[in-house]
């Protein structure tokens, strides 16, 4: 029964991106579940479009977007992973959640590009909680800047505070990027960061309010989510 659930919530999330045939659109009109799965989603991704300035995009911008929707890039399977993080790396539910977030947050992108010209981010990522909520988005630079903003209410108990981590090596362990303050978007950088990379782990931990005392994650796990080059 779980599994059922599971399998039409990620439809309907597909449904909503525009992943799949407009012909499954019909379905919710016959299925009263699915079409409530269709509503949550278009709730849940309607964070991501509020952060766009409603703007006429030119024809060229349209026509490049399609293109490069006519022809996807292979994505291979992620490894096997050990630790702390293996039911994130291997939760395929999750990782679908986050691909239909990261493509809505891709294309939002992809539309302020074409019309403004700012400094392009190497990497972005839609950072997810364990229920497959997005809760952030980074934008990291080749400079070594990091752009995080939060799309969404994150409760911080008194004494506490939310801390910004990046992994690129497991033999290294995650990096602390900085402390953000709640709803407020935050300009981080770290001087010992390499050049971002495509499925660089970014996370949001729940610390003492100075920070983490060991200089690595002590708290819980708020959000996580893989690195992905825009296009």
């Amino acid at each position: 029964m779980t599994d059922d659930l599971d399998a039409r919530r990620i439809r309907a999330a597909e449904v909503v991106l525009g992943l799949l045939p407009a012909a499954d659109l019909r379905e919710a009109e016959k299925d009263e579940a699915f079409a409530a799965e269709i509503a949550y989603w278009r709730r849940r991704f309607s964070d991501l479009d509020d952060m766009a300035t409603p703007l006429p995009p030119d024809a060229a911008l349209w026509q490049r977007i399609e293109a490069s929707l006519q022809a996807p890039a292979a994505v291979p399977a992620p490894a096997a992973r050990s630790g702390p993080w293996r039911g994130w790396w291997n939760s395929l539910p999750l990782w679908r959640f986050g691909t239909a977030a990261l493509a809505t947050a891709l294309l939002l992108l992809a539309v302020a590009a074409g019309l403004d010209q700012p400094k392009t981010p190497a990497v972005i990522a839609v950072l997810l909680s364990p229920e497959g909520r997005a809760g952030a988005i980074v934008e990291a630079f080749a400079d070594g800047s990091v752009k995080l903003v939060p799309i969404t209410d994150i409760p911080v108990p008194s004494g506490k505070a939310l801390q910004v981590w990046t992994l690129w090596d497991r033999a290294r362990g995650p990096v602390p990027l900085g402390l953000l303050e709640r709803n407020a978007s935050a300009e981080l950088r770290s001087a010992s960061l390499p050049t971002p990379q495509p499925e660089q782990l970014y996370e949001i931990t729940l610390e003492p309010a100075s920070g983490s005392p060991t200089g690595q994650p002590t708290g819980p796990v708020l959000y996580k989510g893989l690195a992905a080059v825009p296009h």
